[in-house]
């Protein structure tokens, strides 16, 4: 008699593990359903995040990083050498545009760059040399000057557009739309004079340390060095050519000539005789009254 109870437990096991088989059974497929649910909202999410990062990216790109468009060659004049990137230096051509990377050397010429982004010119003066770059995060250089003098005219940038900034071996300079012209000596010392608008000055070693110029002043920096104070501009370059006292006074005569040319317009030119003889004849009665 025991085989058969042996048997009856046997099949009450049995059928006590089915039975709570049969009930987790459900429980684990809905848990399994659940899970793979969540893991297919959460895959959405991430991607849709990742969308909405790139977006957010690309669109802080396009604001804060516009896409370096190069220079060209307005004019030129000289022995100017143009080496472009991964090629071998060869002679200026008017209308030549210049990538990222290219490395400029006047020798005894001069050349005028104008950047594509917004036609700012820059003029480069004989034996400089300077290299073209591309603004980056933590460097917004458009050009390295390595050794000479260039005269910046920069349209104004107005907005979120970033400032345009000059490296030397010493300062970083940065403005958003002015004419000032800078010099590197062949010690790495920048000079900087300003003619309009404000120039941020600052020093290549040191962070954090900067001077505003204003027209008609100047700073010196000196490698691993701060700023100086700015100064007039005469006090230090007596002879620096300012182009605004060049314009007014070319305006100036111009305008005189014009003026002249009127008054010849207006009534006609005299002989030489009608010309003298009012003059003269009023001279001589003044000469000829008793003292």
């Amino acid at each position: 008699m025991s085989l058969p109870q042996e048997s009856t437990n046997i099949e009450t096991r049995s059928l006590t593990a089915l039975s709570l088989w049969v009930s987790i059974a459900p429980v684990k497929r809905r848990s399994r359903a659940t899970a793979l649910a969540a893991l297919f909202i959460w895959a959405g999410l991430s991607v849709c995040a990742a969308q909405i990062v790139s977006q957010s990216s690309s669109q802080e790109s396009s604001v804060n990083f516009a896409p370096f468009a190069g220079a060209f060659i307005s004019e030129w004049k000289g022995s100017v050498q143009v080496q472009l990137p991964r090629a071998v230096a060869a002679h200026a051509a008017r209308g030549q545009v210049l990538p990222e990377g290219t490395v400029l050397d006047t020798r005894d010429g001069r050349l005028v760059l104008v950047l594509r982004n917004d036609e700012s010119e820059i003029l480069v003066q004989p034996h400089t040399r300077l290299i073209l770059q591309a603004p980056q995060p933590g460097n917004w250089d458009s050009l390295r000057i390595i050794l000479g003098k260039v005269r910046a005219y920069i349209h104004k940038r107005t907005g979120g557009a970033p400032p345009f900034q000059i490296g030397t071996p010493s300062a970083v300079i940065a403005v958003r739309g002015t004419r000032f012209d800078v010099e590197v000596n062949a010690g790495g010392v920048s000079e900087i004079d300003v003619f309009e608008g404000l120039v941020e000055v600052g020093s290549a070693a040191i962070t954090g340390v900067s001077v505003l110029v204003s027209p008609g002043m100047s700073t010196r920096v000196g490698v691993d060095t701060a700023p100086e104070t700015p100064v007039p501009t005469r006090e230090i370059r007596p002879d620096v050519e300012v182009p605004d006292q060049v314009a007014r006074l070319e305006f100036a005569r111009e305008k005189a000539l014009q003026a002249d040319r009127g008054l010849d317009a207006e009534f006609g030119e005299r002989t030489e005789a009608e010309a003298g003889e009012p003059g003269d004849e009023s001279r001589e009665s003044e000469a000829g009254k008793p003292q």
